[in-house]
């Protein structure tokens, strides 16, 4: 049995009407009818925050709102997901987009099935990127960003969540309880983590957290 998506309120933003009316309707599909869809011709995180939605579905046809997502992701509420819908985006645009964290990229002619894989991706605390938005995304590029405490690429705020929870003390399953995802999600976050901080340990992450800011004490 297909494991059923734990979303509940989506907040679609399109500019035109009738795209909008065609991706809310897409993703109701997605979610077999069983969440509330809205829509809006433009972000705004007091309708957003209204409308109590969990994830933002963004169709973003231009450079502007592209960068507007960028902002509006990076003050809204902690846990807030979203889900891009955009051609060749350039590389670091698709970076920034990450950090924020949009947890899926795909192309804006991608279909429900697409669109079901990418909000599967964002209840899991996952990463789906479209083959134009991977592209060149290597460890090798990241490298070049790479500063003076051994941070190749900023975590996601699902894999914040993880670490503060890891510095709390919490093992695997307990983590994996409290944020209602699976173990083995747990295990591929803290993989990430590790890697993205490059360290060996959860100590050294931890560690590496609080010099960071990531974890307050």
């Amino acid at each position: 049995m297909e494991k059923p998506i734990n979303i509940s309120r989506v907040m679609v933003i399109a500019a035109l009407a009738a795209r909008r009316s065609s991706l809310a309707q897409m993703t109701r599909q997605a979610l077999r009818n069983n969440a509330h869809v809205t829509s809006d011709s433009q972000l705004s995180l007091e309708r957003f925050t209204a409308a109590g939605a969990e994830l933002l579905l963004a169709d973003l046809e231009a450079s502007a709102p592209a960068a507007a997502l960028i902002d509006f992701l990076a003050s809204a509420p902690a846990g807030t997901d979203a889900i891009a819908l955009i051609d060749n985006p350039d590389r670091s645009w698709v970076r920034a987009a990450l950090s924020v964290p949009v947890h899926a990229i795909l192309a804006r002619d991608s279909d429900v099935d697409d669109l079901r894989l990418a909000l599967q991706a964002a209840d899991a605390g996952l990463v789906l990127l479209h083959p134009t938005s991977a592209r060149g995304l290597t460890a090798t590029n990241f490298s070049e960003t790479k500063n003076n405490d051994g941070l190749v690429e900023e975590l996601t705020g699902r894999e914040c969540q993880v670490l503060r929870l890891v510095s709390s003390g919490f093992g695997n399953k307990e983590i994996a309880d409290r944020l209602d995802i699976s173990e083995h999600t747990v295990k591929f976050h803290i993989s990430s983590i590790l890697s993205k901080l490059n360290v060996a340990s959860r100590t050294e992450a931890v560690s590496l957290g609080i010099k960071r800011g990531i974890i307050l004490i």
